[in-house]
């Protein structure tokens, strides 16, 4: 222990405050409530860099029958995934529970802005959360794109193992992005991507 502090009274300024940031993300990462905190900030960061992947080839695409997913509003209606066929649509898995999710959710929030009003677009952002956490989250946070609670089997296509999972399909069903993790959704990138897919 000895030398060990007299290795650490010779280290410079810069290398003191980083170890001790370090000492306090490891402390705060132990701690299960600040754990949600440190992971929506780093996530927050990462949704501003990170572009989703756009395919150049589509090799997966949704068949008639899996558009049959029967979801509900955050105001109690049953909607199902074969009213929105023929569109674009994004779809988004998450939980309010989910620091990487709750990171990335400005970016959805700019990229559900960017095209609300337009009806050949369609936002589906689901979980297995309870109608009323959703909706306290919703209003906590004032996010304003449509929130789902999913109510029957996940499409084969949309399976996923982890959260943040996202997809945006194109009119025809063909998957032209499946990214999981946070990522720049409000970007110029998937603002120009969805335009094309409009075309």
């Amino acid at each position: 222990m000895k030398n060990y502090i007299e290795k650490w009274k010779k280290k410079s300024l810069f290398s003191k405050i980083t170890d001790g940031f370090f000492i306090i993300f490891i402390v705060a990462m132990l701690v299960p409530t600040s754990r949600t905190a440190i992971m929506t900030f780093v996530n927050g960061i990462k949704s501003k860099v990170i572009q989703p992947r756009v395919k150049n080839e589509i090799k997966v695409s949704l068949a008639s029958a899996e558009y049959e997913w029967q979801l509900i509003d955050i105001d109690g209606n049953i909607v199902n995934m074969s009213e929105f066929k023929d569109k674009v649509i994004f779809i988004n898995f998450w939980a309010t529970w989910c620091g990487p999710c709750i990171g990335e959710m400005p970016e959805i929030q700019k990229f559900y802005d960017k095209f609300k009003d337009n009806k050949d677009v369609v936002f589906i952002i689901a979980s297995t959360d309870d109608l009323n956490t959703m909706k306290n989250f919703m209003n906590k946070k004032d996010y304003t794109f449509p929130v789902y609670s999913i109510q029957s089997k996940i499409p084969d296509k949309l399976e996923h193992r982890s959260i943040p999972n996202s997809f945006l399909i194109d009119k025809s069903g063909g998957i032209v992005v499946h990214t999981a993790g946070a990522a720049n959704w409000g970007g110029n990138k998937m603002e120009k991507t969805v335009n094309n897919l409009l075309k």
